[in-house]
């Protein structure tokens, strides 16, 4: 009963959404083999947001069984050179086109769209003996630079091992996401290393003690997953602060309604780029992950809706 509830829901927000996503199926769209509900797709997907994919794809599947979505998994370089050279019609990133990057689209006279789809965030994780807890966001970018190099840098409570800071991806949106807010040019010659995926992030940290792992934080978000438990199950996730001598009160991790009152510094938005010049199931996917439903699953794996209203209340406990 539910799925029919749902399905009912969410094909009436495609009829509205069908005007915000490319207006009425041409001749040309007919001939095509898939539409919003039936078919097959290819979506490339940045790795550090394979977990939240992977529940809005299997939730879409199960309410259109005839559709069917293949993920691939990939850093956000690939992701957006896919895009560029037509390997795929759909990618999900961690940032809008570049203006050479969309000048292709110009050239070919290709229309492409790009959407906030979740508010996600990147989390940094120790090992679980390691007794830093907290520092100053800015010390993040000391640490990449080289200026840091120690944990007893970071904080007052670290001891004096090397910092070892490892990501999943040399070319991912988790490396790229930190390089472009700390206006870093130059890669190359940077204190860290890549291993293949954000699993191995957390398998390495759990067995460095020294070590700083970045992640997507969807792979810990969520609470009822046997997976995500496992993942933080044996490590810390850090606090970060934007002040200089913080309380308690100054310091946020990375989970629930500190990303949605933009109080932890690590927050980023999940983009839709979808390039789709007729009502296929690109179409029909992307509106599905930014309807009602979709939305809800987001919310579900602890992430930050985007396209529904955040409602945050007080409440005074009684005394």
């Amino acid at each position: 009963m539910m799925n029919n509830f749902n399905s009912l829901k969410v094909k009436s927000l495609f009829v509205l959404a069908t005007l915000f996503f490319g207006g009425c199926e041409s001749k040309q769209a007919k001939k095509n083999a898939d539409s919003y509900f039936e078919g097959e797709i290819t979506v490339v997907v940045d790795k550090a947001f394979r977990p939240i994919m992977e529940a809005e794809r299997d939730a879409f599947m199960n309410t259109y069984p005839k559709s069917k979505i293949n993920l691939k998994f990939t850093n956000e370089a690939t992701a957006v050179a896919d895009i560029l050279n037509d390997s795929a019609r759909m990618a999900i990133i961690s940032r809008d086109l570049t203006d050479a990057e969309q000048q292709v689209f110009t050239k070919t006279d290709i229309r492409y769209r790009s959407f906030k789809f979740v508010g996600d965030a990147l989390a940094l994780i120790t090992h679980s003996n390691n007794p830093v807890k907290s520092f100053h966001v800015n010390k993040m970018k000391d640490l990449m630079n080289g200026n840091i190099t120690k944990w007893s840098q970071l904080s007052p409570n670290g001891n004096s091992g090397k910092v070892t800071l490892v990501f999943d991806d040399a070319n991912g949106s988790n490396l790229n996401y930190l390089l472009k807010k700390f206006d870093i040019k130059e890669r190359n010659n940077l204190p860290f290393f890549a291993v293949k995926s954000n699993e191995e992030v957390v398998e390495f940290v759990k067995k460095n003690p020294f070590s700083m792992g970045v992640i997507g934080v969807n792979w810990i978000s969520d609470g009822d997953d046997p997976a995500s438990i496992g993942f933080i199950k044996d490590i810390n996730v850090l606090g970060l602060t934007e002040k200089d001598n913080p309380t308690v009160d100054d310091i946020f991790e990375p989970f629930g309604y500190n990303l949605a009152l933009k109080r932890y510094p690590l927050r980023r938005d999940v983009k839709i780029i979808l390039k789709e010049g007729y009502g296929g199931l690109g179409t029909g996917f992307a509106n599905y992950m930014i309807s009602h439903v979709g939305q809800l699953v987001a919310q579900k794996g602890g992430l930050l809706p985007m396209a529904k209203p955040i409602e945050i209340r007080t409440v005074e406990l009684p005394k």
